[in-house]
């Protein structure tokens, strides 16, 4: 995937620099909280939006084929967090997690895998994010591509710009 080159390396140095990591802690933070308290602000950061040439779909429905359960055929469907599209292609997925989710291995990960080889997709590179970590794999291998905690982004001053 590629990240925006317009992108000012400040937003990334300051990007939760008035957020409190503490706030991982409490039973009310989950999901949800993390898809808009911390992974969107890196998508902006790094230049995806709901339009242009970086642009992040939200919850594409993806079909399967029936499942019989009995007699009796049923549809199943998944739901990505967030899908992105690079010059009108689709590029990457990233599913977030509650923060005391494990990211790098286990049935999140497999999830995020899932979704990125589906024929409806099929893109090369999947990520997670729990909220505490940010874990980025490309599908044909097995250790991470790109892995940071959020709470030393400030350190980390600029991602790559091109994987």
């Amino acid at each position: 995937f590629r990240i925006s080159q317009h992108q000012p390396k400040r937003l990334m140095e300051h990007l939760f620099a008035d957020f409190d990591f503490d706030l991982l802690r409490s039973a009310d933070f989950k999901e949800d909280s993390v898809r808009e308290e911390l992974v969107l602000p890196i998508l902006k950061a790094l230049g995806y939006s709901a339009h242009g040439e970086n642009k992040i779909i939200r919850s594409k429905k993806l079909r399967h084929p029936f499942v019989t359960v009995g007699a009796k055929e049923v549809a199943l469907t998944n739901f990505p967090d967030y899908l992105f599209q690079v010059d009108g292609k689709f590029a990457w997925v990233l599913d977030a997690k509650g923060p005391d989710e494990a990211i790098t291995t286990g049935k999140n990960r497999e999830q995020a895998f899932f979704y990125a080889i589906h024929p409806e997709i099929n893109v090369p590179y999947f990520a997670l994010c729990n909220g505490r970590e940010f874990a980025l794999f490309r599908v044909n291998k097995e250790d991470t591509v790109l892995y940071f905690s959020l709470s030393e982004i400030d350190g980390l001053r600029m991602l790559p710009l091109a994987l």
